[in-house]
């Protein structure tokens, strides 16, 4: 690469003040932007990836540092391994070693791998002879670009990569031109690390490093005949670092591959199968839509429109060796397109690789700029200050809204699986792929089948036959994707594991069916609580049975307190029309049910109900310990879907005294009977639970 001039190389004070405050602002303003949001959810870009991630680190926590790491979604032997643990392995240890909690440790180290990028990028930046003052430019502008500021506090191995592959060029092109075998030891260890981390992300800074080492290569090589070890030497420099990378790079890839053939559901992921997706075709590398991509995300998400337009003007003020490093530096940006295009086509943190480049020629241009006798030092600063501030509104507008929304917080399904799935038992997952959402937040090792792989029963049970028998104790079946969700199909597998035919409890990301025989203490251990966006099914009427009811005449029950009127009447005690402190009421002591049959597109509930003021009066001979009062659909296939729940405890709780209005408005629409069902509460006791229903409209 052809050095730029950069002119003096020293500067007056006043002005290197100005090139320090610029590296200074850049410094607090990105510090301030990687802590945003520390605690918030990981689901906030890219949550499959980010997820990945998080579910290795987890599973090392609890069953210690294993090369062959845990990704415990497939089934036995529970390793599919990919990149090579190094930064999932930092992770831990910090997390174990200052007690930290394992998302904010995996943003600290991600944050601290961003920042020791910079000293190689300030090094780099001297490899072109910059003015140590002017590097602070070219650090300042890496520093500013929305996707560091962005993806380097996220829960990814993106900037662990990076820094292994920046300090690889710098020390490489140092092993060649000071013909050093130190550096090229380093050299070759930074080839390993950043191979073994990411090798998409150090593919990509081989040919800026055989570009930086070129000059110096080619020098020895214009004088082979009188210093052929001095050739041989630096050709050994410069390809033995790189030959070391691949081959280790290459050996675990192998290695991973081997481990994935020991599951039949983890074959799809073998390097072999994904080739395709990581290259892509010859056919995207001239698509215009990938071209239109590579466009919008090098202006939306790297460097902005204002800012290139700036740039651009830039470049008709500084040297042509200046605007020639800048020229190949800029360049170098599209390795990775080239190279992995549907990657970058797909995935927007992959630029994290190679943006590091435009952005360096967006500094080298601006130290150019610096350089310029033709300008005054307010023009220098404002170039300057016009690129870092058109970077900060390029983040606003890219980046900044998942730090100001309110962010998915963790599936409620997970939060049931952790309370009802023994920490050591699988759940067998249909229709999530192999997407690790609900893994990682229950906690729990999951047979996730594959999509499309359904009905195949014998890898499923190559799969089974590892494990310990009966150790599936819930099957997880998300029905919007999964098209062979067939009620045949399900039948099969919830008999072949002695699961109940009704699901447990219900979510958008799936119907969860357990054992009978932990329905009950399940149902007991959750009674009262709440889970977003899951609907804990009560007992199927069968399962009712069991409990000796009296069965009154709904038609006795046909007043204008009930509309519309039940179709079914039925209590421990009976279920009659009477009075409650002094009110016309339906007595309804616990256990009670009415049922109703709701009117057409009623989505609306509205209630009242309490207990009489004798059952919980100071002094009397026996006094109530509370009921529970429950709203529940009776769906078609037997389930239960709970609409409402809450228990009342007159005694210990004033508030619950007196009558109680339930206003329910986004209740329905209604598949099938609407049942306002009163139980003894949580201790099931029944004494004194003189309960009542006031009234009831369904609308």
């Amino acid at each position: 690469m052809t050095e730029p001039d950069t002119g003096p190389v020293s500067l007056p004070p006043p002005s290197r003040a100005w090139l320090f405050a610029f590296l200074g602002a850049t410094l607090v303003g990105a510090a301030w932007l990687l802590t945003r949001s520390w605690h918030a959810s990981i689901l906030d870009r890219n949550e499959f990836r980010q997820l990945q991630t998080a579910v290795t680190a987890y599973w090392m926590q609890v069953d210690g540092f294993r090369v062959d790491y845990e990704f415990p979604i497939f089934g036995p032997p529970w390793s599919v391994p990919f990149e090579f643990p190094i930064y999932q392995w930092l992770v831990v240890a910090v997390s174990r070693t200052f007690d930290l909690g394992l998302e904010s440790t995996g943003r600290g180290v991600s944050v601290a791998f961003l920042g020791a990028t910079l000293p190689a990028i300030y090094l780099i930046a001297g490899l072109l002879d910059l003015a140590p003052t002017r590097r602070l430019l070219v650090v300042s502008a890496v520093l500013s670009g929305p996707v560091y500021l962005f993806y380097g506090r996220t829960f990814m191995i993106e900037t662990t990569a990076l820094c292994f592959s920046a300090w690889f060029l710098y020390t490489l092109v140092r092993a060649v031109r000071d013909d050093s075998t130190p550096w090229a030891v380093t050299a070759g260890l930074f080839a390993i690390l950043a191979g073994l981390t990411k090798i998409t992300t150090w593919a990509v800074f081989l040919p800026p490093a055989m570009l930086l080492a070129w000059p110096a290569w080619r020098q020895h090589w214009a004088h082979r005949t009188q210093a052929p070890a001095a050739l041989s030497r630096r050709t050994l420099f410069a390809a033995g670092p790189v030959l070391a990378g691949i081959v280790v790079a290459g050996w675990w890839v192998r290695h991973a591959d081997r481990v994935k053939d020991a599951n039949p559901f983890a074959d799809y992921l073998k390097s072999s199968q994904l080739s395709s997706w990581v290259w892509g075709t010859v056919g995207q590398r001239f698509a215009g839509d990938v071209w239109a991509e590579l466009w919008r995300n090098l202006s939306g998400l790297i460097v902005s429109g204002g800012s290139l337009v700036l740039l651009a003007f830039c470049a008709t003020l500084v040297t042509p060796a200046c605007r020639r490093a800048a020229a190949w530096c800029a360049a170098c940006f599209l390795t990775g397109p080239l190279l992995f295009s549907n990657l970058y086509f797909r995935h927007d943190y992959y630029y994290c690789a190679t943006a590091l480049f435009p952005l360096a020629a967006a500094g080298i241009l601006l130290a150019g700029v610096w350089n310029s006798p033709r300008l005054p030092r307010g023009a220098r600063v404002l170039a300057a200050a016009l690129f870092l501030g058109g970077q900060g509104l390029l983040f606003h507008d890219s980046y900044w809204d998942y730090h100001r929304r309110v962010l998915p917080a963790a599936p409620g399904i997970a939060a049931v699986l952790r309370e009802t799935v023994p920490a050591d038992d699988v759940v067998l997952v249909y229709g999530w792929d192999w997407n690790t959402l609900v893994p990682y937040y229950a906690q729990r090792r999951v047979i996730s089948v594959p999509a499309g792989r359904e009905l195949d029963t014998a890898a499923l049970e190559r799969v089974v036959a590892q494990l310990p028998p009966r150790r599936i104790t819930a099957l997880l079946n998300r029905r919007d994707v999964n098209e062979e969700a067939a009620p045949e199909f399900l039948r099969e597998r919830l008999s072949r594991f002695h699961l109940e035919p009704v699901p447990f409890a219900s979510s958008a990301e799936g119907d969860l069916y357990l054992p009978k025989s932990v329905i009950a203490s399940a149902r007991t251990r959750l009674a009262g609580r709440t889970f977003a966006g899951v609907t804990l099914n009560g007992p199927s009427l069968a399962e009712l049975e069991d409990v000796p009811m009296v069965e009154a005449d709904a038609g006795t029950l046909a007043v204008p307190q009930l509309s519309p009127h039940p179709t079914r009447a039925r209590g421990r005690y009976g279920v009659m029309l009477g009075q409650a402190d002094g009110r016309v009421a339906i007595l309804a002591h616990p256990i009670s049910e009415l049922q109703f049959t709701a009117p057409p597109g009623a989505t609306q509930i509205e209630a009242v109900v309490g207990l009489v003021s004798a059952a919980y009066a100071p002094g009397g001979p026996a006094i109530t310990d509370g009921i529970t009062v429950e709203i529940i659909e009776e769906q078609p296939q037997g389930a239960r879907r709970m609409i409402y729940q809450r228990d009342l405890d007159p005694v210990q709780h004033p508030a619950d005294r007196g009558p109680q209005s339930i206003h329910l408005a986004h209740a329905g629409p209604f598949a099938g009977p609407v049942i306002f069902r009163i139980t003894a509460g949580p201790r099931g006791n029944f004494t004194n639970d003189w309960a009542y229903w006031e009234r009831i409209s369904i609308h």
